[in-house]
């Protein structure tokens, strides 16, 4: 079993996060972002911050894998616990960006 999710982003901004489950053991996350035409500058970051702690409030960090003027699509793998992530998109012209996580964990 494993945890999916995707989304498309059309629009620039901060975008919400998305919850992993940090407690799963040992924690593989991957995070894939597609440009699907056209052109546009974003990163990724992460929090380990608790999921009750609205985004605003969360202690936020730059992906070393997805920085800041990513301009292509990019591909994450997270091997240490991370409680969500999410992108802002600088800008975006002509295109969209999928994001795409998934998280693996087997029934203990």
């Amino acid at each position: 079993m494993a945890l999916y999710q995707t989304i498309t982003y059309n629009t620039t901004g901060t975008k919400d996060s998305i919850n992993t489950d940090p407690s799963i053991a040992p924690f593989n996350a991957t995070l894939a972002v597609t440009l699907t035409g056209g052109t546009a500058t974003y990163k990724a970051q992460w929090s380990i911050s608790a999921p009750d702690v609205a985004d605003a409030d969360a202690i936020w960090f730059d992906s070393t894998d997805i920085p800041a003027n990513t301009s292509a699509s990019k591909v994450s793998y997270l091997t240490a616990p991370v409680g969500r992530v999410r992108l802002i998109i600088a800008a975006l012209s002509g295109g969209d960006l999928v994001l795409q996580l998934a998280q693996g964990y087997t029934k203990n």
